[in-house]
């Protein structure tokens, strides 16, 4: 069975759709948390707390990834250790332009759907900014020899950093290093690759698995079941939040309708009736905190290189 959902890993990656809900997530857990084996597995939840939004809140697993301002502060270091690079060749760097894009305020923003009645009645399911494509500049043109050095190989096709970029061209008396410019500024951070500085993939399938959990969690269902009686009374038929999230109507048009800004307030109003933002937060929560424990010496590692590659950014200020 498909989930769709929406998290802040997969936000900072670009991947936001025209909904809430940017992909489809297969999981190979069962409900309620069955490892698959046949044994159940699912965690205790501490109280649900009394929650109308979940922009403020915070979820364990981003004691293992990165923050805005790390991956500034890192993207920042890049930069400055190409360009020490480049000069070393003659060159002149001039780092690209990120893409512009929509950001949540949090990773919990929208994790759930949406939550604010004021904004869900005037952009319904489509959160405000969310409807701008991302706007990528142009990459600064550079010449082969420059290129060369940048990347470590004359393939344009090549990327940075690959097997296939190794480096060890001379230009202007300087030996190209493997990767270029590019892959001597990663290593010297600590990382192999430009990979590192993104969330680790056993810290994105923790975010990922706890979410499709919680989604299928008896105790989230019941909540749900609420919600969609609720629904029912306002006139709008959906089994749960994420079918209304979901609805394919609402990707009809690039700003929402009428139609979709009354189901969104309804959907909003349901949630505050009966507290699924809390029941499900709160469930969401402890299958995260099951699954870091059971993962606790790789995703203590995670937090180790994290802290080495800020360290050494640091150094260099």
């Amino acid at each position: 069975m498909r989930r769709r959902h929406l998290s802040l890993s997969l936000i900072a990656s670009g991947c936001v759709a025209t909904v809430l809900a940017v992909t489809g997530c297969d999981s190979s857990s069962g409900a309620n948390g069955s490892d698959g084996s046949g044994s159940e597995s699912v965690p205790s939840a501490a109280a649900a707390p009394e929650l109308t939004s979940s922009t403020d809140q915070s979820l364990p697993v981003e004691a293992y990834m990165y923050t805005k301002d790390q991956s500034d502060r890192l993207s920042s270091a890049r930069t400055t250790l190409r360009t020490q690079c480049m000069r070393r060749f003659g060159f002149t760097y001039e780092a690209p332009k990120a893409a512009e894009s929509f950001q949540p305020k949090s990773i919990a923003q929208f994790r759930y759907g949406v939550t604010d009645a004021g904004d869900a009645a005037v952009h319904g399911y489509k959160p405000a900014g969310s409807e701008r494509k991302a706007v990528k500049p142009s990459p600064v043109p550079l010449a082969p020899a420059a290129n060369t050095a940048l990347t470590g190989t004359t393939d344009t096709n090549t990327k940075p950093g690959s097997a296939d970029a190794k480096g060890g061209q001379d230009i202007n008396g300087q030996r190209v290093p493997a990767g270029g410019c590019i892959g001597e500024a990663d290593r010297k951070l600590g990382a192999a690759s430009g990979q590192d500085f993104a969330d680790a993939p056993s810290v994105v399938k923790v975010n990922s698995d706890s979410w499709a959990k919680s989604y299928d969690d008896e105790r989230v269902r019941a909540v749900f079941t609420e919600w969609s009686a609720c629904m029912k009374e306002k006139g709008y038929t959906y089994a749960d939040p994420m079918k209304a999230n979901d609805d394919p109507q609402w990707q009809q048009s690039a700003t929402a309708t009428r139609r979709e800004q009354q189901v969104a307030a309804a959907d909003v109003a349901c949630k505050h009736k009966y507290n699924v933002l809390g029941v499900w937060y709160s469930v969401d929560v402890a299958y995260q905190k099951q699954m870091i424990e059971q993962n606790a010496e790789a995703l203590t590692e995670v937090k180790k290189q994290i802290d080495k590659r800020l360290k050494l950014a640091a150094d260099l200020a």
